[in-house]
């Protein structure tokens, strides 16, 4: 049991080491749109310049929202993922546990009835 707490405690520790490595990347959508002021938003010209530098800049933040968001999920399956296979692993050795544990029980209990522990020991 000490040993799998220990396992434990070294996967967080690589995970959060991991995890520190990872740098999140900041988004590049420049180059930011800056108000004009009020007498340059009275030409037509500026107004549309404006308003599509708010567009662009927009769809940019979504973009790079929208990758974080696939990178969070690509991030959760992976987690997702190792859980399941150290469930699986647990479960596996707690099943080898408890299936050695009956063996040496029916040795046990063989020896105090002398009788032989597998077929193999009458000399079959």
């Amino acid at each position: 049991m000490k040993t799998l707490q220990i396992a434990a405690a070294a996967l967080c520790f690589a995970a959060g080491a991991a995890a520190a490595q990872d740098e999140v990347p900041k988004h590049n959508c420049d180059p930011k749109p800056a108000y004009p002021g009020l007498k340059a938003m009275k030409s037509d010209v500026e107004v549309k310049a404006f308003e599509g530098s708010m567009k662009a800049y927009k769809e940019c933040i979504i973009a790079y929202i929208a990758a974080r968001k696939t990178s969070v999920k690509a991030h959760q399956t992976a987690e997702n993922a190792a859980a399941s296979e150290y469930n699986d692993v647990i479960g596996k050795i707690r099943t080898d546990q408890e299936a050695a544990i009956k063996e040496v029980d029916s040795a046990k209990k063989s020896v105090e009835k002398n009788e032989p522990a597998s077929p193999r020991a009458k000399g079959y």
